[in-house]
């Protein structure tokens, strides 16, 4: 998985996580490109399944009128407004309605809310543009579940979760707000995005594909499609060489520049990528001088900003 970088806290990015959700302490963000036509189908089938469930509330509501007696009791208080009016009927079938009308209440309804407050505001909104900012965060039984997790097991339970999330083929599936489900979107984040893309303060290229977590004291984020430029990898070299001259291991440092001399090919004049083995060799150096040369990178990658940093307009 690539290295994490912590966002400055000067950063424009810095400033619109701080006012996002302060539940979330993970977001995973990509710019969904796919055609207008696409999202607005698939907007569709999300409104009709909203609109059958909204039906379903309003028939069970009506219905509980009947059932639970209120109707009934209101023809004891005042006669004259209904006739006929059956008394509720106990037993296990009331009972059964009970428990079905606590699940529609209880699961059904916060869907058909945050549709309405969430996905259906945004489309009023900022209808389809060609190109959209897409915030997704943990629900809330994926948080129950990574807390869930031993703690020796966590980290990978949770490193597992980053690279479904992150897998093209799952960020195809539609998401239709259920509980159940890994991702949630958050929709104002996303109307956020879409505002600050517009004024300019933070280009919709600054969320492609990232996850972005929670750290004290601020944030850090993963960039996947992002290419580490020159600058920065002398700067993590600089970094690099610095501190292992701090642990006195600085014939590590010599050690590993030494083998990335020997495995670099040119063509053209232009350094090629280098094999996979060379990783295995660097490891090895570090790990027969008691390092752990992935702990290492990832604390020195951490105190570089990500590369779309400099390019922000407030920064």
């Amino acid at each position: 998985m690539p290295t994490a970088h912590r966002i400055p806290e000067n950063s424009a990015i810095h400033g619109f996580l701080s006012k996002c959700d302060p539940r979330v302490e993970i977001y995973v963000t990509h710019v969904d490109t796919s055609s207008p036509t696409h999202r607005k189908g698939r907007f569709f089938t999300v409104l009709g399944v909203n609109l059958s469930f909204t039906f379903l509330l309003l028939r069970r509501i009506y219905s509980g009128f009947y059932r639970y007696g209120v109707l009934f009791a209101i023809n004891k208080v005042v006669p004259s407004l209904s006739s006929n009016v059956p008394a509720p009927t106990l037993g296990w079938a009331l009972v059964g309605n009970i428990l079905l009308d606590l699940f529609m209440f209880i699961v059904i309804l916060p869907i058909v809310l945050d549709f309405a407050k969430g996905l259906a505001t945004l489309r009023l909104r900022y209808g389809f543009p060609k190109a959209e900012v897409v915030f997704r965060k943990p629900t809330t039984t994926t948080m129950v579940n990574i807390a869930a997790e031993a703690p020796q097991r966590r980290d990978a339970f949770l490193k597992d979760l980053l690279q479904r999330a992150v897998d093209p083929e799952e960020m195809k599936q539609m998401n239709f707000g259920m509980p159940w489900e890994e991702w949630a979107y958050d929709y104002k984040a996303m109307a956020a995005a879409s505002e600050a893309n517009r004024n300019g303060s933070i280009k919709s290229q600054t969320w492609d594909l990232s996850t972005w977590i929670k750290v004290k004291p601020g944030w850090s984020v993963i960039q996947y499609n992002g290419e580490v430029d020159y600058q920065t990898r002398l700067e993590m070299m600089e970094k690099l060489k610095d501190k292992l001259q701090e642990m006195g291991k600085e014939h590590v440092f010599l050690q590993m520049t030494e083998v990335i001399r020997t495995h670099t090919v040119y063509t053209n004049g232009a350094p090629q990528p280098m094999p996979a083995e060379v990783d295995d060799i660097i490891s090895g150096i570090f790990k027969s001088n008691d390092l752990d040369f992935g702990e290492i990178m990832r604390d020195i990658s951490m105190d570089i900003p990500p590369s779309f940093v400099s390019g922000s307009k407030d920064d």
